[in-house]
């Protein structure tokens, strides 16, 4: 087992010597100093020299000269081995710092392209990715994994992981295993022999790791996590971690901390932001901010348009639909004036340009003088609460009068004929009469179970190819009593090779028949009625054009809506529940097409349905 640890002090922990390269010796270099000490002994011999043949001038010593010369010569081939010897020494410590330069400054590239890559990174997960990956490239190793740590939980968790599947998710023990260990001394740890290292933790115990090499993620002393690379058994070459490795890989933790560090904070913010989103969405549509000393406001949430918008008080003021401005505005100044309650129900304009219902509710913020100079409140969006309660008015008022007035028809009717039973003729004539009341209740009931089997889906249909001609003679045929009894004429024109498209046949006879009663109704005697039948950009439009009273602009938008009858239509003296136009607008969408109408008041009206004669993905416009 190998395990190397940094032994520094915790105040330090960096600045380890065995991490920071080669370590060059003080002073003068030695090759310089030897050079030096060999020209001083050269310099005393000449002198020794000089002084012998100064004092015996007419005496010569051989023997002197030769051993001072020995001496010289001796010197010369001593000192200039141990330059040789250390200038060779020299060249490889120069060998060796260059390759370690080499090395450092392939280190810094390879940080820097790291560095620009996990700084471009704002998504978390995305982000560890990066790091994990440009990890296993800068070490060329097997795998790599990264423990960030819960402040709040005190423990670990792994947050990426590459090379032995270890659990995304799996909560670590603070102080145990290598994080463990490496987040207490917040020192790099190697452990070239882990399956035999006695401090694994419990939960990692199996991994098949044989190597090791992991540096804390530090970033202003706050522990971030845990950086880690490793080898796993089995790799084609064993790989011993080193002192280097350990200082690449500290090198780029410390770059990736801040980074983690901020897409951490990003992550949380979204999270609140959208925690806010969401409880802003279920307490309110929309909220607002009113400083009624600046005179402006401030709106909150989806209705204001956009995360917050910021208008004058002119301008929310002309929000208000100019039929409801003097009941707020009344309102709002006896609840600054008197602190009594605000909740007021009103429309007010929408992005859209046009109207929705919101239920107000504010409250003052006063100075200490008791002043007012702000007003706090929330608005809910009421819209189709105050729609489904139109609606149920509507449907009140049409049960009270549409299903009453046949009702008593035939309570009428058959009173009659039990007075005029001696007149068998007069009673059969009021016998009939209730029937035909009773057919025309029975009419309003069907359509009533109609819309409700329609709009609950509950309607069994059987869509297969439909043919409209037919469908349409054999309407026209069934209404013509009524045509003749008016003297209105009625022309049906088909396109040749006309497609059939798929839709329940009897509901399209019953919308046909809607159709073709409605315009029989509103069409003055001899009046004139078109139906035409052709095929428009893959679909079959079916339209009935008359001659009738028309509808007015305001109407025509209204007129497929549930219980709605046009106002003009009231003038008439016909029968009408409000249901038949809003069947043919189910029936039509049911089956995948479109229903709209054209008209101008008092020149007649055009209803025109669109049915898809084949698949079509989109119904035109």
């Amino acid at each position: 087992m190998s395990q190397s640890a940094n032994k520094e002090s915790k105040e330090n922990p960096r600045q380890n010597s065995s991490l920071s390269g080669y370590e060059h010796e003080p002073g003068e270099p030695r090759i310089i100093r030897l050079c030096r000490q060999y020209v001083t002994l050269a310099i005393g011999a000449a002198i020794i020299f000089l002084l012998h043949v100064s004092l015996n001038t007419w005496v010569y010593s051989s023997y002197l000269s030769t051993a001072l010369g020995l001496l010289i010569v001796a010197g010369a081939v001593y000192f200039g081995l141990r330059i040789a010897r250390q200038a060779h020494l020299d060249a490889g410590r120069n060998e060796k710092s260059l390759e370690a330069a080499r090395q450092r400054t392939l280190e810094i590239a390879a940080l820097y392209d790291t560095t620009q890559d996990i700084s471009e990174s704002r998504e978390l997960a995305l982000l560890l990715e990066t790091i994990l990956d440009r990890v296993t490239s800068l070490l060329a190793v097997s795998g790599g994994a990264i423990f960030l740590y819960d402040a709040e939980r005190d423990d670990f968790q792994i947050a990426a992981e590459t090379g032995v599947g270890m659990p995304i998710g799996t909560r670590l023990p603070m102080y145990e295993g290598l994080g463990g260990q490496v987040a207490e001394t917040r020192a790099p740890l190697i452990v070239n022999d882990y399956q035999n290292w006695q401090n694994r933790s419990e939960s990692l115990r199996e991994l098949p790791i044989c190597a090791a090499v992991c540096v804390p993620m530090i970033r202003n002393k706050e522990l971030i996590g845990v950086l880690g690379a490793h080898e796993i058994i089995g790799a084609p070459k064993r790989r011993m971690f080193t002192d280097a490795d350990a200082r690449l890989l500290s090198l780029f933790a410390d770059n990736a901390a801040g980074a983690v560090h901020n897409a951490r904070l990003m992550e949380k913010l979204r999270r609140s932001e959208e925690r806010f989103r969401i409880a802003s969405g279920c307490a309110s549509d929309l909220a607002y901010e009113r400083d009624l000393v600046a005179n402006t406001a401030r709106f909150f949430g989806p209705k204001a348009g956009g995360p917050e918008v910021s208008h004058t008080m002119e301008e929310f003021h002309n929000s208000i639909h100019p039929q409801d401005r003097e009941r707020v505005w009344t309102a709002l100044q006896n609840h600054l004036k008197t602190g009594d309650p605000f909740s007021l129900e009103y429309r007010i304009s929408d992005a859209k340009g046009g109207y929705i219902t919101i239920s107000d509710r504010a409250v003052a913020i006063r100075n200490q003088d008791g002043k007012p100079i702000r007003l706090i409140g929330s608005a809910s969006d009421i819209t189709e609460r105050k729609r489904a309660e139109q609606l149920k008015s509507d449907f009140i008022s049409f049960v009270t009068h549409q299903l009453r007035t046949p009702l008593s028809g035939v309570k009428w009717m058959l009173e009659l004929a039990i007075d005029a039973k001696d007149n068998q003729e007069e009673m059969q004539s009021f016998i009939a009469d209730a029937r035909l009341s009773t057919e025309r209740l029975i009419r309003l009931v069907n359509d009533l179970l109609d819309v409700s089997r329609l709009e609950q889906g509950r309607r069994k249909v059987a869509p297969q190819p439909v043919d409209l001609e037919k469908l349409t003679r054999d309407a026209a045929a069934e209404m013509s009593p009524s045509l003749l009894e008016t003297k209105q004429t009625l022309t049906i024109e088909v396109a040749n090779n006309l497609p059939c498209p798929n839709a329940d046949r009897p509901l399209m006879r019953q919308a046909i028949m809607n159709l073709l009663s409605n315009s029989i109704k509103y069409t003055p005697a001899e009046g004139r009625i078109d139906i035409g039948i052709s095929v428009e950009q893959g679909f079959v439009r079916w339209e009935i054009k008359d001659t009738g009273i028309g509808i007015p602009q305001d109407d025509r938008e209204k007129l497929f809506e549930k219980f709605y009858r046009a106002d003009n239509v009231l003038a008439v003296e016909t029968e009408g529940t409000g249901l038949g136009l809003y069947l043919v607008r189910l029936t039509i969408e049911r089956f995948g097409g479109r229903v709209w109408c054209e008209s101008e008041e008092g020149a007649g009206s055009k209803f025109i349905f669109l049915l898809p004669a084949a698949s079509n993905p989109e119904v035109p416009e």
